[in-house]
């Protein structure tokens, strides 16, 4: 029977998670250009991977304004520390459908961002990946109790 390395075997596990996990993932260098969208984007954006790997983000996303994100993008690159898009400061940084049930009517995801640097091995951050969860549900569940 035909053996792979271990190496192997957890590599291809961790490109399944990517791809699988219930979080957006995705790298940008930094002229913002695309290089990793997960399945959890391909899903909720409506945009393939071929339609955003090697794109520049605000040609693929018009509605990101430029200014404010690479406001926050800025410390992530120069100081190798996270920065962190919450939905009450902006419902959204991609405007993706919401895929909730009917009882959780809203007419977008709204979205909870983090930005975390990738270091090389020499220190450098060159790239960042961001990490972007659904927020419906709490936004929509805040928004009920403060009509209340």
């Amino acid at each position: 029977m035909f053996s792979l390395p271990a190496e192997f075997e957890q590599f291809h596990w961790m490109v399944d998670m990517v791809q699988h996990v219930d979080v957006g993932l995705v790298v940008l260098d930094k002229d913002y250009n695309i290089h990793v969208w997960n399945g959890f984007m391909i899903h909720h954006s409506g945009k393939q991977a071929h339609e955003a790997i090697g794109k520049n983000i605000f040609e693929i996303f018009p509605e990101i304004p430029q200014e404010w994100f690479n406001a926050k993008a800025k410390p992530v690159f120069e100081l190798g520390c996270r920065s962190f898009l919450i939905w009450r400061q902006r419902p959204y940084l991609f405007k993706c459908r919401n895929v909730r049930p009917i009882t959780q009517q809203a007419p977008f995801m709204y979205q909870n961002v983090t930005l975390n640097p990738m270091t090389s091995p020499k220190g450098d951050v060159d790239y960042l990946f961001m990490s972007v969860e659904d927020a419906t549900a709490e936004a929509i569940a805040e928004e009920r109790g403060m009509n209340k």
